[in-house]
């Protein structure tokens, strides 16, 4: 699947997820949010927020708001983790039940193809060259 493609797909995927956790009662949802926010503290208590800055950032912020994006990126890691998990799930399911439209025959031609194509990729792989050794040594 190409990146962009991907990309796009994650981003309806959790877009969808949105909507539906809209629907998801108040209470449970203060529940979740107590227990995230103290596993937040903990975390925080053993060591400092890191992170990777975004492109281009890393020369123009200063020390105090990289610390700040790196909370942020802590923040939302483990909600964009789940919501990946769960896109993986459902595109599992989409796929187990894509396959279960088919015969055994077909399931069978379907392995066929992507076990040839697979070969195929391997064939036309380029092989890596040698490191080149460093200039003057």
């Amino acid at each position: 699947m190409r990146p962009q493609v991907f990309t796009k797909l994650l981003w309806t995927v959790l877009a969808a997820l949105a909507i539906g956790f809209a629907g998801v009662s108040a209470p449970a949802v203060a529940q979740e949010k107590k227990a995230q926010a103290k596993k937040a503290e903990t975390k925080k208590a053993k060591k400092k927020p890191r992170g990777r800055l975004p492109n281009y950032y890393g020369e123009v912020v200063s020390e105090e708001q990289r610390e700040k994006i790196y909370a942020i990126q802590a923040e939302y890691r483990e909600k964009i983790n789940a919501l990946k998990a769960q896109l993986a799930a459902m595109m599992k399911e989409q796929n187990d039940k894509v396959q279960a439209v088919l015969t055994p025959e077909q399931l069978k031609k379907v392995e066929d193809l992507k076990a040839a194509a697979k070969a195929k990729r391997e064939k036309d792989k380029p092989k890596k060259k040698p490191a080149k050794k460093p200039a003057g040594k």
